[in-house]
């Protein structure tokens, strides 16, 4: 778990949330283009309607956690997100792809009104149960997990160049939202994970170095990350880990 210093409060922290999730809804929309109800050979494969659900529901998760900050009620449970992502996959599959869409876009509301109804004090209160903030909620199911799945989506297209630049994009509107350096450092650290996935450790080493630099605490986090997994090993790596 990474320890979470004081955190220097953002200016217009809200307006940068609702900006980051404007960013994202445009982005989606080449997964929507491309949502439809064929289904693949492969039954366990995923097709841009399954990444649309995946991506909606946990929108959904982001939105209800926001709202039981401001309720003061008990936060939803994400303990067993394998488990949620197969249930989320296997409800999903059958649903015609214009209410998937449908979902996906409502989901988008929900959550910016989830973060309007929210005061500055409460998107600032710590996560309960969780390491930081109220509204660090926002980000891993907002921007950075379409980044995420628009760069498997690609992968899976043969297409790596455009999943790299999905990953650049995700960098790129974490770090135009957000100021405060340790939140600034997870766009760094993404990005250097994509790269790691894919075994390019020369690639991912100066966001790695970027990120520690930014929020030395990662490196904690850092050498436990499966994501660092394919290069580990390499000699600079295991030298700027150590």
């Amino acid at each position: 778990m990474l320890p979470y210093p004081p955190v220097v409060a953002e200016k217009d922290l809200k307006k940068r949330l609702l900006e980051t999730l404007v960013a994202s809804q445009d982005r989606e929309r080449e997964l929507e283009r491309l949502c439809d109800d064929v289904r693949p050979a492969d039954s366990d494969q995923w097709t841009a309607k399954d990444h649309i659900a995946h991506l909606a529901h946990w929108r959904r998760y982001a939105a209800q956690a926001l709202s039981a900050v401001h309720s003061g009620a008990a936060p939803p449970s994400a303990d067993d997100v394998d488990g949620v992502n197969a249930g989320v996959f296997a409800a999903n599959r059958e649903r015609p792809a214009d209410d998937v869409r449908e979902d996906a876009r409502a989901s988008y509301a929900e959550l910016a009104r989830a973060i309007e109804d929210c005061s500055d004090e409460e998107l600032l209160k710590p996560r309960e149960g969780r390491d930081g903030f109220a509204w660090e909620v926002v980000p891993p199911n907002g921007h950075l997990h379409l980044g995420e799945h628009l760069g498997f989506w690609y992968e899976a297209q043969g297409d790596p160049r455009a999943a790299e630049e999905a990953q650049i994009w995700t960098r790129d509107v974490h770090e135009a939202a957000f100021t405060d350096p340790r939140s600034r450092a997870f766009g760094a650290y993404n990005l250097a994970c994509y790269y790691a996935r894919n075994g390019r450790a020369a690639e991912a080493l100066p966001h790695l170095k970027r990120s520690f630099e930014l929020h030395p605490d990662l490196k904690d986090w850092a050498r436990k990350d499966k994501d660092l997994d394919r290069i580990r090993a390499e000699p600079d790596v295991t030298a700027i880990l150590a």
